[in-house]
């Protein structure tokens, strides 16, 4: 039988998760943009460029919808996000 502890213990690994994989994305896309000059092969560069905002971009629809899991609605930014922000800014 799973007890509340338990829960609580794989919520916060959820959160946590979901954070640093928002982090990694963001701090991925800056690092490729700023060396989108420096590409020896453009179109691959490109490729990748367009791969690390679309990963970025499913990360954070997963962050709204287990924010929207939690509470039955989804706010403007939810926590996940906003941390992610907050620590690669």
């Amino acid at each position: 039988m799973k007890n509340k502890y338990d829960m609580k213990y794989i919520d916060e690994r959820i959160e946590g998760m979901i954070i640093a994989k928002l982090s990694y994305y963001r701090l991925r896309v800056r690092d490729l943009v700023n060396k989108r000059h420096a590409a020896n092969y453009p179109d691959l560069h490109y490729i990748s460029v367009t791969g690390a905002i679309r990963d970025l971009r499913v990360w954070m629809q997963m962050a709204k919808l287990i924010e929207k899991a939690y509470d039955g609605f989804v706010p403007s930014e939810p926590y996940a996000i906003y941390m992610a922000k907050k620590l690669t800014n």
